[in-house]
């Protein structure tokens, strides 16, 4: 499915095959211009979607120098042991296929590749943290709010 991201145009929602190396992704679903994931549930936005093949290009990349990003999200029912994350990685850029199958890349290295990774958002009912991450900082200590 696509969504429109104002100032961006529409996108393409791209599922994950896995969500780690040793865990395949849960479903994610479009539904009324809402994102809707399921436990372990990984999306993407892409400027195109091609089913069982992963290409960096296809990913998108947002512009955001100067401008706003603002989205809505329900916690509702999102207890301690959950996260619902949004996070900003280079996919686009990342040149190398990860191990989930695909370009996916964070500064934990969780899918084999390491980059630089903002965290918009880990959040459940309870507790929210926003957090930049070196390329490196595969021991998760970043800095930020919360």
């Amino acid at each position: 499915g696509k969504l429109h991201v104002p100032g961006y145009g529409n996108v393409s929602f791209v599922s994950a095959r896995h969500n780690t190396m040793d865990r395949e992704a849960g479903i994610v679903e479009l539904r009324d211009w809402h994102l809707i994931p399921h436990m372990w549930g990984r999306a993407y936005f892409g400027n195109a979607c091609m089913e069982d093949r992963y290409h960096q290009q296809q990913y998108a990349a947002f512009r955001l120098l100067g401008k706003a990003f603002r989205y809505s999200v329900s916690l509702q029912g999102q207890g301690c042991g959950c996260n619902v994350a949004l996070y900003l990685v280079s996919m686009r850029q990342n040149s190398l296929a990860s191990d989930c199958c695909d370009h996916y890349c964070d500064a934990s290295s969780v899918c084999g590749v390491s980059c630089t990774e903002i965290d918009i958002q880990e959040a459940n009912a309870f507790a929210w943290r926003s957090a930049l991450h070196q390329k490196n900082d595969q021991k998760g200590v970043g800095s930020g709010y919360g």
